[in-house]
């Protein structure tokens, strides 16, 4: 995350990959006041080896998610959390990348977690399944509702 203000924001996203059993660690860094810190905290996740995407979570001027999409092969999502009196602008420095940038965004916490159990679920066949079970189960209480109208 940009800064410690962005914990709650944050701790929904880690909520909803512990409902996946995803290991998930929320750090700090900003990638505008400590560039450095943000490229050697890359550098540490690159070198352990494990299929990883990162959750770019940065208010205002969203500098963290490019940064790292432009610094790594890894995944990276932006999830900026939104003031309501800057929300647009907010926004805009997330969906707005420079050239060679493959970051997306995402809004929402629970969504953007979702996301990424999807990519890391293209090298985890328990994932994968889990995911699977999950989509049907959404798929049975469509089904299930449509029918019950239809009965009526």
């Amino acid at each position: 995350m940009g800064s410690g203000t962005d914990v709650a924001h944050c701790q929904k996203i880690k909520d909803a990959l512990d409902k996946w059993s995803i290991h998930c660690e929320l750090r700090v860094v900003s990638a505008h006041k400590c560039t450095n810190l943000s490229l050697s905290l890359l550098a540490e996740y690159e070198a352990i080896g494990i299929p990883t995407v990162f959750i770019a979570v940065a208010g205002r001027s969203n500098g963290l998610g490019p940064v790292m999409a432009g610094n790594t092969t890894c995944p990276v999502i932006n999830c900026p959390p939104l003031s309501s009196s800057w929300e647009q602008e907010d926004l805009w420095s997330s969906l707005r990348m420079p050239s060679g940038l493959g970051c997306s965004t995402i809004i929402n916490p629970e969504m953007a977690a979702l996301n990424a159990a999807q990519i890391l679920a293209l090298s985890n066949a328990k994932l994968w399944c889990k995911l699977r079970v999950a989509q049907f189960k959404y798929w049975l209480n469509c089904k299930t509702s449509d029918m019950k109208l239809r009965a009526k």
